[in-house]
C-alpha cells in the first residue's frame, strides 16, 4: 500500500485534530478516496489514528497530567484539573458510547451533524459580535480556575457529540468554552487537554471493533507523523489564542466550524 498515502494521513491527523475541522471526516475522505475503504472501516480508521492526538496531548500538557496527579494528594489547583477530567469523561461516556454505536452500525445522523457545526461556529462568531460590542477584551473572560460543574458537564455533552461523523471534537468543546465566557487560551488549553480521555477512548473502540484492519505498520507511521505534526500544531494555535484579540479568535473559530460543516454537508452519502 501506498506510504505516502499514510504519510499525508499522519499530516491531516496532526492538523485537523486541533481545528475546528473533523479529523475523522478528513481521513474517511482520504481513506475512501485514495485508499478504496469502505466508509465504515475509513470511519474507524479515523477513530484509531486518534491515537497520534493523544500521544501529541500526553507529551505537551505533560505538566497539566502531573498537576492532576498531584490533585489526589490535595493540591488545590490540580483538584480542579482532575475534576475536570473525571466529570467531563462521565458525561461524555454516558452521552458518547450510545452515539458511537449508532454512527458505527449506521453512519447515520451525518446531514444532522454537519448542521450541528455550522450552528456551533454562527454561534461563535455571534459571540465575538457580542464581544466586540461590549468592548470585552479577554482580562474581562474567564479562566480555568472559575470552572463549575455545570460548565463541565456541557463540555462532556460537546465532547460526546464529537463521535459523529462530521463533528470536530476540538471544534466542539473550544466553540462550547468559548461560549461560556471563557478566555481563548483557557478554552484552547481545557479542550486539548481532554484529547487522551476522549482519543485513547476512540482508538480502543475503533481497535476492538476493527482489529487487524486499522492496526497495521502503516497506521503505525502514520500516527508517528501525526504526533509530530500535532505538537506544531498546539504550539502555533496557542500562541494565536494568546495573542489578546479575543473576538478575533471566535470569529477564526467559528468560520472554520461552520466550513467543516459545509464539507460535511457536501459529502457524498
Amino acid at each position: 500500500m501506498d506510504i505516502g498515502v499514510f504519510i499525508l494521513l499522519g499530516i491531516v491527523q496532526g492538523v485537523a485534530e486541533w481545528l475546528p475541522i473533523s479529523s475523522k471526516t478528513q481521513i474517511m475522505f482520504v481513506a475512501t478516496a485514495l485508499m478504496g475503504y469502505s466508509p465504515a472501516l475509513a470511519y474507524s480508521l479515523g477513530l484509531f489514528l486518534e491515537a497520534a492526538s493523544v500521544i501529541a496531548a500526553l507529551l505537551y500538557f505533560r505538566g497539566v497530567y502531573a498537576s492532576a496527579l498531584r490533585g489526589l494528594l490535595g493540591d488545590r489547583a490540580g483538584r480542579r484539573w482532575l475534576t475536570y477530567f473525571v466529570f467531563t469523561t462521565v458525561v461524555t461516556a454516558v452521552v458518547g458510547l450510545p452515539l458511537y454505536l449508532t454512527a458505527r452500525t449506521s453512519l447515520m445522523g451525518s446531514a444532522a451533524a454537519g448542521w450541528l457545526m455550522i450552528a456551533l461556529g454562527l454561534a461563535v462568531m455571534l459571540n465575538a459580535f457580542l464581544l466586540q460590542k461590549a468592548k470585552r477584551t479577554a482580562a474581562g473572560l474567564k479562566t480555568f480556575g472559575d470552572m463549575t460543574l455545570r460548565d463541565m458537564a456541557l463540555v462532556g455533552i460537546a465532547q460526546a457529540l464529537s463521535v459523529l461523523p462530521g463533528v470536530s471534537r476540538s471544534g466542539a468543546t473550544t466553540s462550547a468554552l468559548l461560549l461560556l465566557g471563557y478566555k481563548p487560551e483557557e478554552a484552547f488549553k481545557a479542550s486539548f487537554a481532554l484529547v487522551p480521555i476522549a482519543g485513547l477512548g476512540a482508538a480502543v473502540l475503533s481497535y476492538l471493533t476493527e482489529k487487524g484492519a486499522v492496526a497495521t505498520p502503516e497506521a503505525a507511521l502514520a500516527m508517528a507523523v501525526g504526533v509530530v505534526v500535532s505538537l506544531a500544531t498546539i504550539s502555533a494555535l496557542l500562541r494565536f489564542a494568546k495573542s489578546g484579540r479575543a473576538a478575533l479568535v471566535n470569529v477564526v473559530v467559528g468560520a472554520l466550524a461552520v466550513a467543516g460543516g459545509i464539507v460535511r454537508l457536501s459529502a457524498p452519502g
